[in-house]
């Protein structure tokens, strides 16, 4: 047998073991899933991340008959739940809600992390844009951010401000508005969005950033006030609240203090998978009812293909990448 016809059968042999693998992801696919899957949210419960991931799992569980749980896994700025996901067998059954602002500024203000946020995992598909606002408490004499400016200016160094973590873009934030305003606060790091809630609340902190999902039921219950909302549109679910721009601090051209959140999987997640979440993900948030509680609560539905999902942690590392610089945050 000459060297061509080998070639010749070596390739069909290839080829057809393609295709046969290719079956077989689309036949696990047609039947997934089969078995419990785990969302997992690498912040504690209370924060907009933990929120919409119980909408989302709530919502797969009655689509797919097949209980879908939030494992909620805290440390580190969200670095500890991504890197479980990262080493966690790519089957389907793992996935995680990623909020856009921890996610993708971790990889300029972490040493060494051990995954790569940019390529490190299989994306799903972007689901909600939300707006982020200061938070004071309600008995708080600030009623507006330049009350806050002035009262940072005549006590530097007194007044304080909460973030959901060293790192994440609660703090980010207020490194730029001390940069913007010319003033000293007190940065107070807590280990997720709603334990810095409860800090505003309480009078721990003088105030602090915080996404509207997470804030509402406080803002509701008259514990909190939004002052400010940094997004460069009103939002629908606070819309006596002015922008950061109407209150006279206007942001730097082509920088977003609001957040995406998205869903994305281990790396070599099959496709077929991938394109099923995908489907059934923004089929749900598609749904009148589902865009109706998040309109509420301040979140926009959003959806998106795989790929522009990756294109977006792509392109957000390299944002926040500079904004780090500027700032010299760091996490660790």
């Amino acid at each position: 047998m000459n060297k061509t016809v080998i070639t010749a059968l070596a390739l069909v042999g290839i080829v057809s073991l393609n295709s046969i693998a290719n079956q077989a992801f689309a036949q696990g696919a047609a039947a997934y899933p089969q078995r419990p899957i785990r969302i997992l949210v690498a912040f504690p419960p209370g924060g907009a991340t933990d929120i919409l991931a119980r909408i989302l799992a709530a919502n797969l569980t009655s689509a797919w008959g097949q209980t879908v749980v939030v494992d909620n896994r805290g440390g580190a700025g969200g670095t500890v739940g991504s890197d479980l996901v990262a080493k966690a067998t790519p089957d389907g059954y793992t996935l995680m809600m990623v909020p856009s602002g921890p996610f993708t500024i971790s990889a300029s203000t972490y040493d060494n992390l051990p995954f790569d946020t940019a390529t490190g995992f299989a994306s799903i598909s972007l689901l909600a844009w939300v707006t982020n606002a200061f938070i004071v408490a309600q008995n708080s004499p600030i009623n507006t951010v330049q009350d806050l400016i002035r009262m940072a200016k005549e006590k530097p160094g007194q007044v304080s401000n909460s973030s959901s973590g060293n790192g994440s873009l609660h703090h980010l934030a207020g490194e730029v508005f001390k940069r913007l305003t010319g003033t000293q606060m007190v940065h107070v790091p807590f280990k997720g969005g709603g334990p810095a809630l409860v800090a505003i609340a309480t009078g721990e902190v003088t105030f602090g950033m915080a996404s509207i999902p997470s804030a509402m039921p406080l803002i509701q219950a008259k514990r909190v006030r939004a002052i400010v909302v940094t997004n460069v549109k009103r939002s629908s679910a606070l819309p006596d609240v002015p922008t950061i721009a109407e209150a006279g601090v206007p942001l730097p051209a082509g920088l977003e203090m609001r957040e995406w959140y998205g869903m994305v999987a281990p790396l070599k997640t099959p496709e077929p998978i991938i394109a099923r979440l995908n489907t059934e993900m923004v089929k749900i948030f598609r749904r009148p009812d589902v865009q109706a509680r998040l309109s509420d609560m301040g979140a926009e539905p959003a959806g998106s293909t795989p790929k522009e999902l990756a294109a977006q942690i792509f392109n957000d590392v390299r944002t926040w990448a500079k904004v780090v610089k500027e700032t010299g945050v760091r996490a660790n």
